[in-house]
């Protein structure tokens, strides 16, 4: 074997390596998350208020499911573009989703779909699809979001959010 065949060789099981690794069966205790029914319905009163605060243009509403006004919460488009990286990526953009939904005199809806929770005792994942349309004209944007919440005195909030956002098709 020549040394340029073994030097691919070697570097593509070491590019493989980090996969051997996750392939690998969870112990059993790994997957015995606590779960209750009474939090995932919590969890799911939490979607319908951030729903329904948006449709409503109740931002008081929508900000009491926040942890805080600085929680990290930024669209995919927020976190590219020239700069980036340059003196680290700002993740607190609560602040333009406010002014964009709330504040901009436009009325959205917003709808989820393909929900999916994880939970384990005080810390949870949503996983969802949404569309939001302005009412007046039907356009809007579609996308994938991830929210991170956290149970505080008994209740679920907002920890931070994250989401991809596309136009929706045939709208501008």
């Amino acid at each position: 074997m020549n040394a340029k065949k073994f030097f691919s060789g070697v570097m593509f099981a070491l590019a493989i390596a980090p996969f051997a690794t996750m392939a690998q069966e969870a112990p059993a205790f790994l997957s015995q998350h606590e779960t209750s029914a009474e939090d995932r319905q919590a969890i799911g009163k939490l979607l319908e208020t951030y729903t329904t605060s948006l449709t409503n243009g109740d931002k008081a509403a929508f900000e009491a499911l926040l942890l805080n006004d600085q929680v990290p919460f930024s669209g995919d488009f927020e976190l590219a573009g020239p700069g980036i990286g340059a003196k680290g990526i700002e993740t607190r953009h609560y602040s333009n989703y406010r002014k964009s939904v709330f504040e901009s005199g436009k009325r959205y809806t917003q709808h989820f779909y393909n929900v999916h929770i994880d939970q384990d005792g005080t810390l949870a994942q949503v996983s969802l699809d949404f569309i939001t349309q302005e009412t007046k004209t039907g356009g809007g944007s579609y996308g994938w979001k991830t929210l991170q919440l956290v149970k505080i005195q008994g209740q679920w909030k907002i920890a931070s959010e994250f989401f991809t956002a596309k136009a929706l098709p045939g709208k501008s």
